[in-house]
């Protein structure tokens, strides 16, 4: 991150910042990125994307993996639905090498299928998939209306956008330990796994600006999604939202 955006609030950085801050964190922190997850959610987030998976549409044939990352997310889909073929997109190459990796030697790369793409201008026609899903990555894009218009486009008429994102909880008590968690925690211990501080400071800091449920909610709604639901998941420090394409 440059040093002049360390000591700028997140909510005043401009796209651009955001974006080139987001694309250098994450090439960075590639080779520590699972590791990280799975100590600093005491392995929950295991358990969060196979909550996601069970949402996903019956009868689904072929879905959007959005801001796919390492894969995990996509993987967790290949296991459960055998028949299904996954498209991942993100736009940090580095992620996606190791995504590709950990396919291959799950065996799944028949099954999953990584193209670089920005969440704002998928590359992919109308209409193509059964389902959008986004693990953890929603709250990197500046543009959220736009993003959830964008996985519209490509999700069929019936078919699901699903979002799985963190937040602070809503409970005072909870709320108050998790953002001690978020500021003196997670940067910590990013730093001694990852060596790089100032991009777990960014994870927080991101964590903390990131709409609360209700506005999420909101925002689904606006899109014109039907249906919308959230589940609260680990007493409320990570959401499923998800909505139906009318």
């Amino acid at each position: 991150m440059e040093s002049n955006l360390n000591n700028k609030p997140l909510g005043e950085w401009s796209d651009k910042e955001r974006i080139g801050a987001v694309k250098k964190i994450f090439s960075t922190i590639t080779p520590k990125y699972d590791l990280l997850n799975h100590v600093l959610s005491g392995c929950q987030d295991i358990r969060w994307r196979r909550f996601t998976a069970r949402r996903l549409p019956v009868n689904s044939k072929h879905i959007i993996d959005v801001a796919t990352g390492t894969g995990d997310l996509a993987l967790t889909v290949a296991r459960k639905y055998p028949h299904l073929k996954i498209a991942g997109v993100d736009f940090v190459k580095e992620m996606m090498t190791i995504a590709s990796e950990k396919t291959a030697r799950a065996g799944l790369s028949g099954q999953i299928e990584y193209t670089v793409g920005d969440a704002m201008h998928l590359p992919f026609e109308d209409n193509t998939f059964d389902a959008a899903m986004v693990a953890f990555g929603f709250r990197n894009i500046p543009d959220r209306s736009g993003a959830l218009e964008e996985m519209s486009r490509v999700v069929k008429s019936g078919g699901k956008i699903l979002i799985l994102e963190m937040t602070l909880p809503r409970r005072a008590m909870t709320g108050k330990f998790f953002a001690w968690y978020l500021k003196n925690v997670i940067p910590r211990i990013g730093k001694i796994i990852s060596g790089n501080q100032a991009a777990y400071d960014y994870l927080s800091n991101s964590i903390e600006d990131f709409l609360k449920p209700d506005e999420l909610t909101s925002y689904f709604e606006t899109a014109g999604l039907r249906d919308v639901k959230a589940f609260p998941l680990t007493f409320g420090i990570t959401y499923l939202h998800e909505g139906i394409v009318p």
